[in-house]
């Protein structure tokens, strides 16, 4: 959700006082994708439906903290690399960046906890001849590895970037 609130300042002179950072809308329809797809997955028969439902709650947990710190940053990355990015937005990604910095070891403790469902689920799915569920699993282990090797790298920069400018901008 992206939304502004203006200020009149005692000059008159209208002033941004509240620009959220929004993910980027691919990041949160690749998202949305994963866990619709595991929703379906749940309903499945046998043990593949039961280990997709305990999968969901963390899953669920993981993705919130993710679109909560890294995505936000992950959407600034278009104005940084045009040097469009502003004061006040470089504020609060300067800060939500320190915050995702303080996070990131345990947001890849998480993907590797999250692992171990996933090969739980790939072998009692094929077991069970769930393909479906074995697609899942190759789609969330490839989409951890890009979020792993170039997305949280990409937003620790953006916040990076976001500090950099609020203190060059004093």
């Amino acid at each position: 959700m992206c939304f502004k609130v203006y200020g009149i300042d005692k000059y008159r002179r209208v002033s941004v006082a509240l620009m959220p950072l929004s993910a980027p809308a691919s990041m949160e329809k690749e998202h949305q994708e994963i866990w619709q797809l595991l929703i379906r997955i749940q309903h499945l028969s046998g043990k593949t439906g039961s280990i997709a439902e305990k999968l969901a709650k963390d899953l669920k947990a993981h993705i919130e903290k993710e679109e909560e710190l890294a995505l936000p940053l992950l959407g600034i990355l278009g104005d940084i690399a045009n040097g469009k990015l502003k004061n006040g937005v470089a504020k609060k990604a300067s800060l939500l960046g320190s915050k995702f910095e303080k996070e990131y070891p345990g947001m890849l403790h998480g993907h590797k906890e999250l692992r171990k469902y996933l090969e739980r689920l790939k072998k009692v799915g094929a077991e069970e001849g769930h393909l479906t569920a074995v697609r899942f699993t190759e789609t969330v282990e490839k989409h951890s590895k890009e979020e792993e090797e170039v997305l949280y790298p990409a937003a620790i920069l953006a916040g990076r970037m976001a500090s950099k400018r609020t203190r060059s901008n004093g």
